[in-house]
């Protein structure tokens, strides 16, 4: 349950219901993936509007921005920019955003992008640090079969993902002065404001998703 506007309302998970989704917010269109499971279409809510019951906040759709293009799936790998040092960068190779900002304003920064795709890039010593190749194995075997994730030197991922690979050198360069520095100017990052070492790096392709549906079934 979860409150909305001081009225109780009996939530119900329609992420994966593409007509549902546009029905009360047409931004939310086949372009955008979901992170749900398949089997989150909102039958409850169709069943109980059927005999008579009100829904409230059904346009609330919550988006989340670093996910798997391959699945739309959420991606473990990004608790390395949650919890550690990451940078986002878009398809030229420059960051667009305070990696750490909220899931809303990442969001609808990385829909912004050339074609809404983003990519993540790690340095060796935090996968190290965070063990992801052992803790999380099977998603990075499943994402380097989809495509999706490349390993190696930052020329190397820049290539896998036909990014320009000098703009690249280029932005890990500025975030690395900025870093030493204790301040960035660019989008005001102040939340683990680390440098990136030398690699190798783990880099991985993400879309913004629909994560979670808000509204549902008002209930007394």
């Amino acid at each position: 349950y979860t409150a909305h506007n001081g009225v109780i309302i009996a939530t119900g998970g329609f992420g994966s219901n593409l007509e549902m989704r546009k029905q009360y917010n047409p931004m939310m269109d086949e372009k955008i993936l979901s992170t749900n499971s398949v089997g989150s279409t909102g039958d409850g809510i169709t069943m109980a509007e059927a005999i008579g019951a009100n829904l409230v906040g059904m346009e609330y759709i919550q988006l989340y921005p670093v996910n798997n293009p391959a699945t739309g799936n959420y991606y473990f790998l990004d608790y390395a920019r949650l919890t550690a040092n990451a940078l986002l960068v878009n398809k030229e190779g420059q960051r667009f955003v305070d990696e750490k900002e909220t899931r809303d304003n990442l969001s609808e920064a990385a829909l912004n992008q050339t074609g809404a795709m983003i990519y993540e890039l790690i340095e060796q010593s935090v996968v190290d640090e965070m063990q992801l190749d052992e803790t999380i194995e099977a998603e990075v075997q499943r994402c380097y079969d989809q495509g999706v994730l490349a390993m190696g030197t930052l020329e190397e991922c820049a290539a896998f993902f036909d990014i320009p690979v000098k703009t690249l050198q280029a932005t890990v360069d500025r975030y690395n002065q900025y870093a030493a520095a204790g301040q960035d100017p660019d989008f005001g990052r102040t939340d683990q404001l680390q440098p990136l070492g030398e690699g190798p790096y783990m880099m991985f392709s993400a879309v913004v998703s629909v994560h979670h549906t808000m509204g549902g079934v008002q209930i007394d």
